[in-house]
């Protein structure tokens, strides 16, 4: 970007102490209400990408695949299984992506 300053060291140090403390309390996020249906979904649009099966069936064919399937991917690259990983590993996507909206907020 020409003609932009670097970022103030006290936006860099915020959002720094932001991580942090998102990191470390990731073990103490607890479950929202729909968070297992918006998953579920992510599961019904994958298996309709690789063809098998519909889409806009169901009682959650109005969440946004545009959110759920990246996060739905990051949990196969990782193999997750147990469904504790899958939520704090969502919670922490989620963080980081506030973090980054705020950050392009700032900027």
């Amino acid at each position: 970007m020409a003609g932009r300053s670097a970022p103030a060291a006290p936006v860099v140090f915020v959002l720094a102490v932001f991580v942090a403390v998102g990191v470390a309390v990731l073990d103490d996020y607890g479950v929202s209400v729909n968070e297992s249906e918006g998953r579920s979904f992510a599961v019904v649009a994958a298996r309709y990408v690789l063809g098998d099966g519909p889409l806009l069936t169901g009682k959650n064919r109005y969440y946004g695949i545009s959110f759920e399937a990246p996060l739905l991917l990051a949990e196969r690259l990782l193999g997750l299984d147990d469904s504790r990983s899958v939520y704090l590993l969502r919670h922490l996507l989620t963080h980081l992506l506030f973090l980054a909206g705020g950050w392009f907020c700032w900027l």
